[in-house]
């Protein structure tokens, strides 16, 4: 029975949408790690993070491909775009705290990328 019990929370727990946490949550673990520096490679927190921002992105550029096939792209992003921890960082904390607290990470890299990268 504890057996079974389990199983019902890891699949409840793996059903999660990866882009669910908020923004406010996102940056505060993102901060943290940033204050470990080196030491945030063998932080737990590190491939979850990770994930969720992949996952965004991942939604994100499919909502602009989406777009850009109507003749309304939403950005117009290099194939490459590498930002660095202290410039991701930067770019959530551009919000207050409250709206962080109500926004979700895909709707926040959506605003990112549009922002950064106009047509």
């Amino acid at each position: 029975m504890k057996y079974a019990v389990l199983v019902v929370m890891g699949a409840l727990l793996c059903a999660v949408p990866a882009n669910a946490m908020d923004v406010e949550t996102f940056f505060a673990k993102a901060v943290t790690l940033q204050k470990k520096g080196l030491g945030s490679v063998f932080a737990k927190d590190l491939k979850p993070m990770i994930r969720v921002i992949e996952e965004a992105a991942k939604l994100v550029k499919a909502e602009s491909e989406t777009a850009r096939a109507a003749g309304l792209p939403l950005f117009c992003a290099p194939k490459k775009y590498p930002l660095n921890a202290e410039q991701f960082i930067g770019e959530f904390s551009r919000n207050p705290k409250e709206r962080r607290q109500l926004q979700s990470v895909r709707d926040a890299w959506r605003e990112i990328v549009i922002r950064r990268f106009p047509c």
